[in-house]
């Protein structure tokens, strides 16, 4: 019953849709011509030979599969791949990294309704199916299912908050989770949801975003020349406030430790006049940084104004805060990813709201590489300790997260390949 509502609530939604859509494509919030596949009719040739199609959202869960993709490109010259992404930003890192290769393929996701649905499967005829994370779409799932076409959901994340809703409507629920061949979970919590959702065949081998490698820059090697004499730390992915919290945090270190930087990239951009403006007020040097732009010398903070260009930083650097950790009003919903940062041997720094992420951070702390910190005073405390004794990550550490990220990694393709006999 509920899924005939949610049929009549999307053909209703659709038509709002489309203007919400062109609203965006105006605003250049959308593809200027690719924005048409999420909402119209579309004619595509698919590929001859075997087609993986994986869903993801955002430039997170791209990034997390290109492992698997690469593993199966390497196997066989046959195997192609579709991969359908929301966001502006996810098709921009799939051109980067895939523009030239014919046997990758990338199409936005079309809007949850029947008949664009059924359009969709005309064009691709996916052979294997892989949603990645919390993408769960109703319609798209009962139509590979009816297909009888392998679904699997690939580091499966659900919430405390998502679980409640879900269990709210219990029959749908596990009509829609019993339709995936398995469940691939990406933390202990997520697969008792997953079960009590009806979900069947449910895997737990860790977070698939461990298996990701960092990115190698040449470019930002050379932006960082004029700087390497000093003692540089990061905050990652900051909201609202968080900056200011890192500016006093800089100016408490200044005090003991010479030639301190600090680099904020903050998860939004488009707050950066105003986060530039804070800073200044506490008496700061500030270089709002373009892609192209070295770092200057004498900066206090270094302000990065462009994405995708966390991995680039953290290989040059030790120290790291991620944000969306210290205000309580991220009780329930706080926490950035703190792999990428891991994986570039950094030591992490983190507020305690990281809920979002907790299964992450506690492993992390497990290893050694990450630490919870309470206030500025106790930031500015800790990063003064490791810049006076000059201390990184251990790499026996890190050798310990590349060899569980191996293991994760293994156990993933071996469940795959079930499917793929």
């Amino acid at each position: 019953m509920l899924l005939i509502f949610y049929n009549f609530l999307t053909f209703i939604l659709y038509i709002p849709f489309i203007f919400l859509t062109f609203i965006r494509r105006f605003l250049k919030k959308e593809h200027s011509i690719k924005y048409k596949e999420k909402i119209f009719f579309m004619n595509y040739k698919r590929p001859n030979g075997f087609l993986f199609w994986f869903h993801v959202a955002s430039i997170g869960e791209f990034k997390s599969i290109l492992p698997i993709i690469e593993f199966y490109l390497k196997q066989n010259s046959r195997n192609n791949f579709l991969i359908t992404t929301v966001t502006l930003s996810s098709y921009n890192e799939y051109k980067k990294l895939f523009d030239y290769n014919n046997r990758v393929y990338h199409q936005f996701m079309p809007f949850d309704l029947k008949f664009l649905i059924n359009n969709f499967f005309k064009n691709w005829q996916p052979d294997f199916v892989s949603f990645v994370d919390s993408e769960i779409w109703p319609n798209f799932i009962m139509k590979i299912k009816k297909n009888r076409i392998p679904l699997i959901l690939l580091n499966a994340r659900i919430t405390q908050k998502s679980f409640l809703r879900w269990n709210t409507f219990n029959k749908t629920s596990q009509k829609i989770f019993n339709s995936f061949s398995t469940c691939i979970s990406s933390s202990e919590d997520t697969s008792k949801y997953l079960t009590i959702l009806g979900a069947k065949n449910i895997k737990f081998f860790g977070n698939i975003k461990f298996c990701s490698s960092p990115e190698n820059n040449i470019k930002n090697q050379e932006q960082f020349e004029s700087v390497r004499k000093k003692k540089i730390w990061c905050a990652l992915s900051t909201h609202s406030n968080e900056e200011i919290f890192c500016g006093k945090v800089h100016l408490m270190v200044k005090k003991r430790v010479d030639n301190i930087l600090t680099i904020i990239i903050p998860r939004h951009v488009h707050r950066i006049e105003k986060i530039y403006s804070n800073l200044k007020d506490l008496g700061l040097k500030v270089q709002i940084k373009s892609e192209e732009d070295r770092i200057n010398d004498a900066a206090d903070i270094v302000l990065v104004n462009y994405y995708g260009s966390v991995n680039k930083y953290l290989r040059n650097i030790s120290q790291v805060f991620i944000g969306k950790s210290t205000l309580e009003k991220f009780e329930n919903n706080g926490g950035q990813n703190p792999i990428d940062a891991a994986k570039n041997s950094c030591f992490i720094y983190h507020g305690q709201y990281v809920y979002n992420f907790k299964d992450i951070y506690k492993l992390l702390n497990e290893f050694g590489i990450s630490q919870e910190i309470l206030n500025t005073e106790d930031l500015a405390r800790k990063l003064e300790e490791k810049f006076s004794k000059n201390v990184g990550v251990d790499e026996n550490k890190i050798n310990e997260i590349n060899n569980f990220s191996k293991n994760i990694f293994e156990n993933t393709i071996r469940e795959y390949n079930k499917y793929l006999k």
